[in-house]
């Protein structure tokens, strides 16, 4: 024990030196005033004073292409020295992943140090019966809104898993606007993030307007558990073994789980460069120990992950390494099936 405190104090004292008067620069790759922008700025508040040397940390928005503009810079040209932190998604590593173009950056380069899990519900108008998933999944009068199909994409997905005969109309400006949609009649599915869902949602459903279809959830290991913000919900796998009878299996709900390791578990995420030095590898990781224990950023986290905790050490790096790792015949499916579904192109 002597000889690990002793180690620890001194790397502390090295990196004293070297952050003492730096600043470190938090890369949002979206516009100021949105949940990434948001969730970038409550570690901005307080990283600094737990960081050795107490440096500087500010905040630096970078929109654009769902945050690949900001990713290019911070693999191509940001300073690989630990004074710059990627804040993105888990949307944007699916991007990464499947090599949009645009995209320069590799899942690889990439090393997560917090991440804010983030749950979805898909659900339906009440155009259905309500009461009959299963009629509602076979009816093949599904129209499902969306703002882009990444940020869409555990609703479409799913409803691909599940074998529904759907179409999806692109281009609404985002989630807000595509929930203001069913509710005027033009689209009759829609998806929204579980905190929206449960604000905004579900006073419809006790209208009679609306019912959930399945929650996205999350992937323990193989495993797609409930989400634990709407445990009354049942997953997209549930709903698969209640209408087909045995466990989703193929190529679609392989892709999906890739998808939802990414937009789901990762969720929001803050990136380091994977090739630092172990030193100021462990300084940073150990900073965000401490914002963990932190009574004042707890305050301000707790408002803005909506009743998710933080997803840091081995189980973030172990969900990291597994959306880096998809089996590539997975990967080419989805390429497959974005291409000729809704014109996306890929490097």
């Amino acid at each position: 024990v002597g000889v690990q405190f002793c180690g620890m104090q001194a790397s502390a004292q090295t990196e004293e030196a070297y952050f003492e008067g730096k600043t470190v620069t938090l890369l949002v790759g979206f516009s100021p005033g949105g949940g990434t922008d948001l969730f970038g700025r409550a570690f901005a508040d307080h990283l600094g004073r737990h960081l050795p040397g107490n440096p500087t940390v500010i905040v630096q928005n970078m929109p654009g292409a769902g945050g690949i503009i900001a990713s290019n810079y911070f693999g191509e040209q940001a300073a690989k020295d630990g004074t710059y932190i990627m804040v993105g998604t888990g949307q944007l590593l699916m991007r990464l992943l499947l090599g949009l173009d645009g995209s320069t950056t590799e899942v690889e380069q990439l090393e997560p140090i917090v991440a804010g899990p983030m749950g979805r519900i898909t659900y339906a108008s009440n155009e259905f019966d309500l009461s009959d998933t299963n009629a509602i999944i076979s009816s093949g009068e599904l129209v499902v809104g969306v703002p882009e199909v990444i940020s869409t994409i555990d609703a479409v997905l799913g409803l691909e898993v599940l074998g529904a005969d759907f179409r999806a109309i692109v281009g609404y400006e985002g989630k807000s606007d595509t929930r203001l949609a069913l509710e005027r009649g033009e689209i009759n599915v829609d998806e929204q993030t579980t905190p929206l869902f449960n604000t905004s949602v579900v006073p419809l459903i006790e209208e009679g307007k609306a019912a959930p279809l399945f929650a996205q959830g999350f992937l323990s290991g193989e495993e797609l558990v409930r989400d634990p913000a709407a445990p009354d919900v049942p997953s997209l796998a549930e709903v698969y073994e209640q209408i087909h009878g045995k466990p989703p299996e193929g190529p679609a709900w392989e892709a999906y789980k890739a998808s939802i390791r990414a937009i789901g578990n990762g969720g929001k995420i803050l990136m380091i460069h994977s090739d630092l030095p172990d030193d100021v590898k462990a300084d940073i990781h150990g900073a965000i120990e401490g914002l963990k224990a932190d009574e004042e950023f707890q305050k301000a986290a707790d408002q803005l992950l909506e009743g998710y905790d933080l997803n840091t050490g081995e189980a973030l790096s172990q969900s990291i390494a597994a959306i880096a790792a998809t089996d590539p015949a997975t990967l080419e499916w989805l390429k497959t099936y974005l291409a000729e579904n809704y014109d996306m192109t890929f490097n």
